[in-house]
């Protein structure tokens, strides 16, 4: 994983004047950026103060060339998205630094990190309209990249380096996953559009409830019942790692009343946990180690590097081979 090297004044102020977006008044880097570079950028039209988010991409949208149409099509059906401001010269991905850069407006709101579950509800609705929005849509998505092979190859690259207990973890985790993959009555599960990263750092939420959804960099084509997945790892589990019934089971509610779910997606619902969990804790562990190395070897680092936790998945993992998550389908029609 690159470093987020913070870009000087000069070159924000260039970046600026690429965009018919008033005077700048100033600017400031996000906290929040792992993957990429954000910034956020003060100006004043006509006397009117308004704040933007300046992107710069230090690694590729899984979306590619497509991510642009995404973010206009969600925007265009009126979801809580931040779609590319188009430049002077009409691109909506310009060039900063020597790296793709994307502007667009920034959301009100804040990140909740205890949410309610009214705000769990509030975005699986979300999740429901976004995945039926990109399914009347004419964008065509990569498929998911963490795919078994990824699996495979990231557990390959982090096994020796964990201890015994959760080499055999992780193990069983994928020979699970791995399974339930290859079956055909998987494989014929709903798919289409997901976002693939719905955590708390991106969503916002006011007062009156969710105000905007970020960072869509990981949007590919895949099963749909797996982003529910990854809202249930991080919203709806609890200080152990399990995933607590009541929040678990309002979101799917939420969910179905707006996309109602198949039977076979509720039954496969805990092995999709499963999946999403395993998937995040080799991220991270990737990452963690990457960082390690680099330290190790004394390269030269400019910026800083931010990383999460990978512990915390494999609590997930571990609380999920000890007992699924059991939902009668029933319970969604009550």
């Amino acid at each position: 994983m690159n470093a987020v090297v913070p870009l000087s004044e000069d070159i924000l102020s260039e970046a600026f004047s690429k965009y018919d977006i008033g005077t700048l008044q100033r600017s400031w880097p996000a906290s929040n950026g792992i993957e990429n570079s954000n910034y956020f950028i003060q100006s004043l039209i006509n006397g009117r103060r308004c704040e933007y988010v300046l992107t710069v991409m230090e690694q590729p949208a899984n979306s590619g060339q497509a991510y642009v149409s995404m973010m206009d099509a969600l925007d265009q059906y009126g979801l809580p998205v931040a779609a590319p401001i188009r430049s002077i010269s009409n691109e909506a991905v310009e060039t900063i630094s020597d790296k793709p850069a994307l502007l667009q407006p920034r959301l009100s709101g804040q990140h909740t990190f205890s949410p309610t579950i009214k705000q769990i509800c509030s975005l699986a609705r979300f999740i429901a309209r976004m995945h039926l929005t990109m399914q009347a849509s004419a964008v065509e998505l990569p498929a998911y990249p963490r795919d078994p092979s990824w699996l495979q190859a990231n557990a390959d690259r982090v096994l020796r380096h964990i201890p015994y207990t959760d080499q055999a973890l992780l193990n069983d985790a994928i020979t699970k996953t791995k399974s339930l993959l290859s079956r055909k009555d998987v494989r014929m599960l709903p798919q289409g559009m997901i976002h693939g990263d719905l955590f708390r750092d991106n969503v916002l939420f006011n007062e009156r409830g969710l105000t905007g959804v970020l960072d869509f960099h990981h949007a590919a084509s895949g099963f749909w019942i797996y982003d529910l997945a990854v809202v249930a790892n991080d919203w709806c589990s609890d200080a152990e790692g399990q995933l607590n019934p009541d929040r678990t089971t309002a979101m799917l509610k939420a969910y179905h009343s707006i996309r109602p779910l198949k039977e076979q997606e509720v039954w496969f619902f805990s092995s999709f946990a499963m999946y999403a969990a395993i998937s995040f804790w080799l991220s991270r562990l990737t990452v963690t180690l990457s960082r390690l190395s680099s330290q190790k070897d004394n390269q030269q680092r400019t910026g800083q590097v931010r990383f999460k936790n990978p512990d915390e998945f494999r609590q997930i993992v571990k609380q999920n081979a000890r007992h699924s998550f059991y939902l009668d389908p029933r319970i969604l029609q009550t």
